[in-house]
């Protein structure tokens, strides 16, 4: 009886240090597992982490660069404005004589600049007696022939020659654009088309033209169509300086 006792409580033991062993590698198992988990999940979060911090990075150099371009553009835009006021604005005040050796001063010349953008094309909106606008081409070309005919007279010349091309375009026998004016060959007025590319107009032609732009003169009368150093008709409208000023 004792002997049976006895080898029932070693199976007994026996039993129970196996199950002891199997929960021991259970658990073991169950703690790497969790360590595993727990490694994955810190790799994942920092890889997360670097991704996002690269990813920042390249938004805040970037935001940076269109940033700096758009200062830029602004800039370059405020410039390019800027010159055009400066340029519409700088209405002569200052006429000298004709061969007296004396100064007289013009009334100031006041005009209010109104523009508008057309696709990069600024288009100045002109009050004068002719309704004429011209476009900044053509204010370019004009100063060229008004630089060729009077660079040597005095502003108030310049203006009638401005007068005299604006009479044409409004002439019903006369082209009405100020290119065909200035090239017509039948009849030739303006000698000076052929010399047109070896002009080089300063500020003073281009406040000739303005000033007639903004119909603060009002030099000659509207059928005056001719200017020479002599005069063409034996209608004298004005002789300013060099120049006779005819009509027909």
């Amino acid at each position: 009886m004792g002997s049976i006792m006895v080898s029932a409580s070693i199976e007994i033991y026996e039993l129970f240090s196996q199950e002891r062993k199997k929960m021991r590698k259970r658990i073991l198992v169950i703690a790497l597992l969790l360590l595993l988990g727990s490694g994955t999940q810190t790799i994942s979060n920092l890889n997360k982490k670097s991704f996002t911090t690269e990813a920042d990075g390249r938004n805040i150099a970037d935001l940076a660069l269109r940033k700096e371009r758009l200062e830029k553009g602004n800039e370059e835009k405020r410039e390019n404005e800027e010159k055009q006021t400066e340029r519409v604005m700088a209405l002569s005040s200052y006429v000298p004589s004709c061969q007296t050796g004396e100064n007289k001063v013009a009334p100031a010349i006041q005009a209010e600049v109104k523009t508008m953008t057309q696709s990069n094309t600024v288009i100045n909106l002109y009050e004068n007696r002719w309704n004429i606008y011209l476009t900044k081409e053509e204010i370019d070309l004009l100063a060229k022939i008004v630089w060729v005919e009077a660079c040597g007279e005095p502003v108030e010349g310049q203006e009638a020659v401005v007068e005299v091309i604006f009479n044409r375009m409004t002439d019903a026998e006369y082209p009405n654009t100020l290119y065909d004016v200035l090239s017509q060959n039948q009849p030739v007025q303006f000698s000076s088309w052929k010399l047109r590319d070896t002009a080089r107009p300063t500020e003073k032609e281009y406040q000739s033209i303005y000033a007639v732009l903004y119909g603060q003169t009002n030099l000659l009368q509207n059928q005056t169509v001719y200017f020479s150093t002599f005069p063409l008709t034996g209608n004298i409208d004005q002789k300013i300086c060099n120049h006779y000023f005819c009509y027909d």
